[in-house]
C-alpha cells in the first residue's frame, strides 16, 4: 500500500506530505479544489507519463515522492530483483523528478529507472480507475484472466500454460534443427569426402619419413652402384687390390715371424685386418647386386609424397596430425547422425505435446462458454445496484486454434451497453469516466485478479448517483478495502461515511498565489 506522498511544486501544491492508511481513504473537497492532482500523483508513481505542465508555474522543476509498504509475498519483489535492485525491507521508495528542461528522471530505490520500467512495476502497486489509460481491465488478456478466476480455471490454465511453453521448446528446437539441417546434410557429405581421402592415403604413423628415405635411396641408386663396384674393385677385384697387396704383405710378415717370434702377434694383427677386408668386399658386392633403379617405382613414391603433402596442407603438419584429424571427424559424422534421430524424436514428442494441449484447450473453452452466462448475470446485477439496471454486460468470446496460447484458445472481450438501445460496445470504449469507474467496482466486487494487496484508485465512481445508490457505492468500496487500499475521490457524504481516513483538499490564497492544501479530519 502507498503510505507516505511527497509533492513539491507539482501543479497548484507547492509543498505536500501526506501519510495515507490501509483500508478507504476518502479525497473531498469542492469542485476545482485540486482532488485530482493527487490522483494525477499517484498516477505517476504508477508509471503515468510526465508533462510540463505539470510543473508548478515559478519554477523549473517538479517532484513527487511515495514510499509504498510491500508485503513478504507481494510479486513485485521478484520484479525488483531481476530488474538488478532487490528489496531489503518492506519500503519500496519511487520518485518521480520532472523538468521544465525535458529532463525527467525515474528512480526506484534511489536507482535510475526507465518510465516504461516504471509502468510495469506499476501494475503490480496501484490502479487507477476513471482514466481510461491506466485500466488493466481494458487489456482483452486481463479479461480473459478475470473470467478464468471467476470460474475458478486456473489451475487447468497453469497446467495448459506448462504444455504450451513445453510445445514451444520443443517446436524451437526443431525449427533450429530443421533450418540448419540443409547445412547439416552439406557438412555430412563434406566429411565424408574427406574421410575417403584419407583413407585413400593409407596412413600411418611414420610413413611419409619412411617413403622419404626410399626416395632418397631411389635417387641415389647410380651413385650408390657406381661408388660400390670401384670400392669393390680396389679392395678385392682388380690385379693390384688392397687385399692382394695386403696378402703379399701377409706371406712377408710370415716368413719374418718364422725367424723372428716377436712378429707372430703382428701376423695376427695382419690377418685379422685382411678377413675384415675381405667381408668388407663381399658386403660391397652384394650391396651392388642389390641396388635398385627404378623410375617407375620412383614416380610412384613422388606421386604418394605429394598427396601425403597436399593432405598435409589441408588437415593436418604432420601424418599424426591427419590421422587425428580424421578420427575427430569420424566422431562429427556420427554426432550429425544422431541429430536426424534427435530430430524424429523432437517430432514425436512435438506431435504427442499438440494432443494434449488441444484437448486439454478444447476442454477450457467449453468450461469458458458456461461461465460467461454465469458471469454476465452476476456482473448486471451488480451494475444495478449501482444505478445502472439498464446496463447490458456481455462476455465476447472467441475460439481459435490458429491463435493457440498459453492461455488457451481464446480470446474474452468485455461489452457493455450503459444505455438502452444501444448495441454492446467494448469495454474500453465507455466514453464515461464514472460508469468505467463502477463497472470496475462491480467486477472487483466480484472477483479480485490479484491475491496481494495493491492500491486502487476510483476517480468519479460518484458521477451522476446519489442517495441509496451512492451508500451502495461506498459499502462496496469499504468491502474492497479489506482486501485492499483504498483511495476514492468522491462529493457524496453517503460514500465519505465509509472511510477508514479521511482527507479533505481547498485551495487556499499565500503570498498572493494560489495553493492546494489538505486536511486530515477526524470523526467529528
Amino acid at each position: 500500500m502507498l503510505k507516505f506522498l511527497l509533492i513539491e511544486n507539482f501543479a497548484l501544491i507547492d509543498h505536500l506530505e501526506i501519510e495515507f492508511r490501509k483500508g478507504l481513504n476518502l479525497i473531498t473537497g469542492e469542485t476545482g479544489s485540486g482532488k485530482s492532482i493527487l490522483v494525477d500523483a499517484v498516477g505517476l508513481l504508477a508509471g503515468e507519463r510526465a508533462s510540463q505542465g505539470m510543473v508548478r508555474e515559478g519554477f523549473e522543476n517538479a517532484r513527487v515522492e511515495g514510499i509504498f509498504q510491500v508485503s513478504p509475498r507481494h510479486p513485485i519483489r521478484r520484479a525488483l530483483e531481476e530488474m538488478g535492485t532487490p528489496l531489503e525491507d518492506e519500503e519500496l521508495v519511487i520518485r518521480r523528478e520532472i523538468s521544465l528542461s525535458g529532463a525527467n528522471k525515474v528512480f526506484v530505490n534511489d536507482r535510475m529507472a526507465t518510465q516504461n520500467l516504471l509502468s510495469d512495476l506499476g501494475i503490480l502497486l496501484a490502479d487507477i480507475h476513471g482514466q481510461h489509460d491506466q485500466q488493466h481491465l481494458l487489456q482483452p488478456a486481463a479479461q480473459l484472466k478475470f473470467l478464468d478466476v471467476f470460474g475458478e480455471n486456473q489451475q487447468i490454465v497453469d497446467h495448459l500454460s506448462s504444455l504450451f511453453h513445453q510445445l514451444q521448446a520443443v517446436r524451437s528446437q526443431l525449427d533450429q534443427l530443421q533450418i540448419s539441417e540443409q547445412d547439416r546434410l552439406q557438412r555430412v557429405d563434406t566429411l565424408h569426402y574427406q574421410i575417403a581421402e584419407i583413407e585413400k592415403l593409407g596412413l600411418r604413423p611414420g610413413l611419409d619419413l619412411e617413403l622419404e628415405k626410399e626416395r632418397q635411396l631411389l635417387n641415389s641408386a647410380e651413385q650408390r652402384l657406381q661408388a660400390s663396384q670401384q670400392a669393390y674393385q680396389l679392395l678385392y677385384e682388380q690385379e693390384l687390390s688392397s687385399l692382394s697387396q695386403l696378402k703379399q704383405s701377409e706371406g712377408q710378415i710370415e716368413a719374418l715371424a718364422g725367424v723372428d717370434k716377436t712378429y707372430e702377434a703382428v701376423l695376427e694383427r695382419v690377418r685379422d685386418l685382411r678377413f675384415q677386408l675381405e667381408e668388407i668386399a663381399y658386403q660391397l658386392r652384394d650391396y651392388t647386386g642389390g641396388v635398385e633403379f627404378s623410375p617407375a617405382r620412383l614416380e610412384a613414391l613422388e606421386e604418394q609424397l605429394s598427396e601425403i603433402h597436399k593432405a598435409k596442407r589441408k588437415y593436418g603438419e604432420t601424418v599424426e596430425g591427419i590421422l587425428g584429424y580424421a578420427d575427430r571427424i569420424r566422431s562429427e559424422i556420427e554426432q550429425l547422425a544422431e541429430s536426424e534421430s534427435q530430430m524424429e524424436e523432437l517430432e514425436a514428442t512435438q506431435s504427442k505435446l499438440e494432443s494434449e494441449y488441444f484437448q486439454l484447450a478444447r476442454q477450457l473453452s467449453h468450461k469458458r462458454h458456461q461461465d460467461v452466462e454465469a458471469l454476465s448475470e452476476q456482473i448486471e446485477q451488480e451494475l444495478a445496484d449501482l444505478n445502472m439496471e439498464n446496463t447490458v454486460f456481455k462476455v465476447q468470446l472467441t475460439t481459435s486454434e490458429e491463435e493457440a496460447g498459453e492461455k488457451g484458445i481464446d480470446r474474452a472481450e468485455f461489452l457493455v451497453s450503459p444505455n438502452v438501445g444501444e448495441s454492446p460496445k467494448p469495454f474500453s470504449r465507455i466514453a464515461s469516466g464514472g460508469e468505467l469507474s463502477r463497472i470496475v467496482l462491480a467486477l472487483k466486487s466480484i472477483v479480485s485478479l490479484e491475491d496481494y494487496p495493491k492500491t486502487l484508485v476510483f476517480d468519479e465512481v460518484d458521477a451522476g448517483i446519489g442517495g441509496r445508490v451512492a451508500s451502495t457505492v461506498g459499502e462496496k468500496l469499504a468491502r474492497l478495502s479489506n482486501r485492499h487500499q483504498i483511495f476514492c475521490v468522491t462529493h457524496l457524504p453517503q460514500i465519505a461515511c465509509w472511510d477508514s481516513h479521511h482527507l479533505h483538499v481547498d485551495k487556499r490564497q499565500s503570498n498572493g498565489r494560489t495553493v492546494v492544501r489538505i486536511t486530515t479530519l477526524d470523526r467529528k
